[in-house]
């Protein structure tokens, strides 16, 4: 005889692997539940409410605000630099504000054209190298050059890092409402300004570039939810974090019935979903029902 769960809580509850057939989850609360590889052919989802469990909502809102501040940080510093460009007094500064627009213009150039693996890498590589011919040689300029190098490429990898994830991880478990950005560059223009000279064309660069970092940032949040595989260590987050909520990985749901089911962070991926039906189940954020790799 088919199992009655309907109308239950079940949040954070794992029928994984298990036979199901038949079973009624009808209006169940299964934010949370673990259904990977569990045999559901014809089971009843009508009216069913899936998601992350609310201790993993708190805490992914309140880790977005935290990497958006530090994002925002790191952005300001690396506009900072830049506007060292503008001091011509000293040789070291200029250089070392040539040499950070310069990282910068090839970093969003290498991030947008190639994606963030083969970025993070080339960076990596060539820090290292700028580095070690400062060591080797010794020199001022040099030295302030490798330094300043160095800070851009961690300064904007961070930042977007954080932006993209913040970005990636509100879409993928609740609506965006842009506060999060909107803090990130906050928090990158008065980084910018407190740090930068009294010169206000040298503010106004600092912040637009600290603000280009953000938008960026961003860019690649929405591009990851998107399944650009140009993304793939981002991508892989926003899969975790849908596995975090309801997971229907691998499950059989052969004639299984989502009618009217809301759909949020839910992770069909692999999943059996022959005859399946959706009729006005309301699909929200982070439903992953390709087979992802």
């Amino acid at each position: 005889m088919p199992q009655d769960f309907s109308a239950q809580n079940l949040q954070g509850r794992s029928f994984t692997g298990l036979d199901l057939t038949g079973a009624n989850f009808s209006y169940a609360d299964i934010r949370g539940t673990n259904f990977a590889n569990a045999i559901l052919r014809g089971a009843n989802f009508s009216h069913a409410k899936t998601g992350l469990p609310r201790r993993w909502a708190i805490g992914l809102v309140n880790g977005s605000w935290l990497l958006s501040v530090i994002s925002g940080q790191f952005s300001g510093v690396a506009g900072d630099l830049v506007t060292l460009t503008f001091d011509r007094t000293n040789h070291d500064n200029f250089s070392a504000g040539v040499a950070s627009s310069i990282t910068l213009f090839i970093f969003f150039t290498i991030i947008l054209r190639y994606g963030l693996g083969i970025v993070t890498f080339t960076f990596a590589i060539a820090t290292a190298i700028a580095v070690d011919v400062a060591l080797s040689f010794g020199v001022a300029t040099i030295v302030t050059v490798a330094g300043a190098f160095a800070i851009t490429v961690a300064g904007a990898s961070v930042s977007c890092v954080a932006i993209a994830t913040v970005v990636a991880s509100t879409i993928t478990t609740t609506a965006v409402t842009g506060l999060e950005v909107v803090v990130a560059g906050m928090a990158a223009v008065a980084v910018a300004i407190v740090l930068t000279g009294a010169s206000a064309i040298a503010k106004a660069v600092a912040g637009t570039v600290a603000i280009a970092v953000t938008i960026i940032g961003a860019y690649i949040g929405r591009r990851t939810v998107a399944f650009d595989k140009k993304y793939t260590l981002i991508h892989k987050l926003v899969i975790y974090l849908a596995a975090k909520g309801t997971n229907f990985y691998s499950a059989d749901l052969t004639d299984a019935d989502f009618t009217k089911a809301t759909l949020k962070s839910a992770d069909f991926r692999n999943a059996t979903l022959t005859r399946t039906c959706w009729h006005q189940a309301k699909r929200h954020f982070g439903v992953i029902i390709a087979p992802l790799s």
